[in-house]
């Protein structure tokens, strides 16, 4: 929830919250009431790949995919996967991502000719300058998304499965898409997470003062 609150501000970022279950531990032997004992364990962690808002820039290399599908970008470990659009030139003139990898056309590497005529976009991801196309962003699709792994910088990869081509990929230039964090579900949450984090804190002390009066009683009758 914390992580999520702090990522509302990040373009493309996907909300994930951690799913619990319950572990019943067996009673000690020495108990004279034995009862079992269950607590929460962090089993998962769950991502909501639902799409974010858009949010409009004006700005031509901004990109954003409405519905499925992620922009692949190339890594110094290999292939990975964005929905952050945020993208711009490198001194190469090529389109790069705000961390400086590469971003993908069907053809490899986008090349912009930095002193060619103005860029323009299509919503199918193709690229043109000069009334010409230069590229056409390579948008990757998984069946499984919640499979893929999350490396940093807004990027995931992939595990075990294959991306395939996302051919009717919807995307807009100019836009980017905003992060999907419910900020008022995550403050809710937060508050009851501290409550019981509270109340549980109260129980442990009125246990522990509990444990020292009986303590207390038993040295006084010896």
């Amino acid at each position: 929830t914390a992580n999520n609150l702090a990522n509302m501000t990040t373009a493309g970022f996907k909300v994930e919250h951690v799913v619990t279950r319950d572990l019943t531990e067996k009673p000690a032997t020495v108990a004279e009431k034995p009862t079992e004992v269950s607590f929460a364990d962090a089993w998962m962690l769950q991502r909501d790949f639902s799409t974010g808002p858009m949010e409009m820039t004006g700005n031509v290399l901004d990109f954003a995919l409405d519905g499925e599908g992620f922009f692949t970008v190339q890594t110094a470990a290999g292939q990975a996967y964005t929905r952050d659009g945020r993208f711009s030139l490198n001194d190469q003139g090529e389109v790069v991502t705000r961390n400086g990898e590469r971003v993908m056309g069907e053809g490899g590497p986008i090349q912009i000719n930095q002193t060619g005529g103005p860029l323009s976009a299509a919503r199918d991801g193709s690229i043109s300058q000069d009334n010409q196309i230069i590229g056409k962003l390579r948008v990757s699709n998984f069946a499984t998304p919640a499979a893929l792994e999350k490396v940093g910088n807004n990027l995931w990869r992939a595990t075990d499965e294959q991306p395939t081509t996302a051919a009717n990929a919807r995307v807009s230039s100019g836009f980017v898409e905003g992060s999907n964090v419910n900020a008022v579900k995550e403050l809710t949450e937060m508050i009851e997470i501290s409550r019981a984090y509270t109340s549980v804190a109260k129980m442990v002390q009125q246990s522990d003062e509990l444990r020292g009066q009986s303590i207390e009683k038993l040295a006084r009758v010896r």
